[in-house]
């Protein structure tokens, strides 16, 4: 077994670093549409599209071309654990359906926050601790499962039946 074609954390680190530099611009909307507005409706459909935009982001893309773009400047592809096949849809939410749950969960709590309060700042900060924790927690999960297999499978690609190797 070759493997070498599977050391590809690090490229999976600056990939995941580039797809991350793609949805900057929208942080600097969401700042000027929270200091122009205190409309509860506007601010919850911006904040579930900013939520949900990197996960779909994600999931589209890894069904359609087996890769993110900041995948693609890397130059790895996640493929179906017999690398012959790109994801199946359902494959490509199985590997983000972690970021998924806590996004819904995390959506709920932030709708029932800013009924009850109408401080933004408090909104935003309550919001903010509910949801990292986890995703905190996910990450390190992931970085011990790739660093401890010898194909730099994280626990959702574990989940999804699927392998990152190099194009």
């Amino acid at each position: 077994m070759d493997t070498k074609k599977y050391r590809t954390g690090l490229k999976r680190l600056l990939a995941a670093i580039i797809d991350g530099i793609i949805f900057i611009p929208f942080l600097f909307i969401e700042q000027w549409i929270y200091k122009t507005t205190n409309n509860v409706y506007l601010l919850f459909c911006w904040t579930t599209f900013l939520v949900f935009a990197p996960i779909i982001y994600s999931i589209f893309l890894h069904f359609k071309f087996g890769q993110t773009y900041g995948k693609w400047v890397v130059g790895v592809k996640v493929l179906n654990i017999r690398e012959k096949t790109t994801l199946t849809l359902r494959q490509s939410i199985y590997r983000d359906s972690f970021y998924l749950l806590v996004a819904i969960i995390g959506l709920l709590y932030y709708g029932a926050l800013l009924m009850r309060n109408s401080d933004q700042e408090t909104i935003l900060t309550e919001y903010s601790s509910f949801s990292d924790n986890p995703i905190f927690w996910w990450t390190l999960i992931e970085l011990i499962t790739m660093l401890t297999n010898s194909k730099r499978r994280a626990l959702h690609d574990f989940i999804a039946k699927s392998i990152v190797v190099r194009t």
